[in-house]
């Protein structure tokens, strides 16, 4: 009987947790698939808070998602997860595949690094009291190079010191010594790796942008075209005062090599036959 009624429970359970896939399929735009591997319980839980306006984010088997894909009439969705491991992690949102990588890159939080992750950051212990009673932490403390005191029965950081560049793979004593002095190293969060948005599925690295190169392209090619337009006389709300000034200056140009007299050319004209008599009279003085 308990037998029974637990197989009634678990069917029950993925009969809701499949309608309710089925509504977030039709309800949102945008469904992004993430690595769940190695992501930390505590990141989950903070990104969920800061996206819960825009978007839900769900953990749950990839069977149950394919079924209920089917289900809502949209079976290419399958391909977002049909050669990832299970579970699987969901995001169906509001906002479009490319904002949601984004924001999810920016929200990424330091965290305590372990052993053999890769530093995210310069890692700097600074001069402190660390608090650990002398012991044979101090061998470990002079293999990376950091200063050291016994100063009140504990040690003491003698001055600021870099212990990991950005890059640097994160040994298991620093690692360690990090995690007793709470520094963190490592950047978390979570990473799209493909994403179902206007009947197309991208891959995550398609919606990785570069937000200050794609600044600094924009602003490179808003400078092309203002040049552009100015030098072939197009007359805009932007342009007109910059091709007027340009259009005067070469009529000036123009006016003054063909000695044309105007009260704007004519200090021009003194000046250009000032320096002309100047050197006529230099060049009579050496003959």
């Amino acid at each position: 009987m308990a037998t029974v009624l637990k197989r009634r429970a678990g069917k029950a359970w993925k009969e809701r947790i499949l309608a309710e896939l089925v509504e977030y399929i039709k309800k949102y735009p945008t469904i992004a698939v993430f690595e769940l591997t190695g992501t930390r319980a505590n990141v989950l839980h903070e990104l969920r808070a800061k996206l819960r306006q825009d978007s839900v984010l769900k953990v749950t088997k990839k069977t149950l998602f394919m079924k209920a894909a089917e289900k809502a009439g949209m079976p290419q969705l399958k391909s977002l997860v049909e050669n990832r491991p299970k579970p699987i992690g969901l995001l169906f949102s509001n906002l479009s595949a490319f904002k949601l990588a984004l924001i999810l890159q920016k929200n990424r939080v330091l965290m305590h690094a372990k052993a053999g992750e890769k530093a995210d950051v310069d890692v700097v212990i600074p001069e402190c009291n660390t608090g650990i009673p002398p012991g044979p932490i101090l061998s470990e403390l002079g293999k990376m190079r950091i200063p050291t005191r016994i100063d009140g029965g504990s040690i003491w950081i003698a001055k600021d010191t870099l212990v990991a560049k950005k890059g640097d793979v994160i040994s298991p004593s620093l690692a360690s010594l990090l995690m007793k002095l709470d520094i963190k190293a490592v950047l978390k969060g979570i990473r799209i790796d493909a994403a179902y948005e206007g009947g197309r599925i991208y891959s995550g690295d398609e919606l990785i942008i570069d937000v200050d190169k794609m600044k600094e392209e924009i602003r490179s090619a808003l400078s092309y075209a203002f040049n552009f337009a100015i030098n072939i006389g197009y007359m805009s709300k932007e342009t007109s005062a910059q091709a007027i000034a340009l259009a005067y200056m070469k009529a000036l140009a123009v006016a003054i090599q063909a000695s044309y007299v105007t009260k704007e050319t004519l200090p021009y004209l003194l000046n250009k036959a000032h320096a002309e008599a100047l050197l006529l009279q230099s060049v009579a003085k050496i003959q």
